[in-house]
């Protein structure tokens, strides 16, 4: 019995540890893309020269 609640444990702890690493990943990527374009705007760059188009747009000048 012991074993089985240490696993259910560290089991919990791994899901845990994803949950915190994906959520801390999302929010540094934010962050940075936030930052990113403040700096842009504050310079004068327009916001369009600097957002990554969707990957359909990216693709449709090879259809011309």
């Amino acid at each position: 019995m012991q074993s089985h609640n240490s696993t259910q444990i560290s089991n919990l702890d791994r899901v845990l540890g994803i949950f915190l690493a994906a959520f801390s990943m999302f929010v540094v990527g934010y962050t940075a893309s936030r930052v990113l374009l403040i700096q842009s705007t504050s310079q004068g760059t327009p916001v369009e020269s600097t957002v990554t188009p969707h990957q359909a747009s990216m693709w449709s000048d090879l259809g011309q």
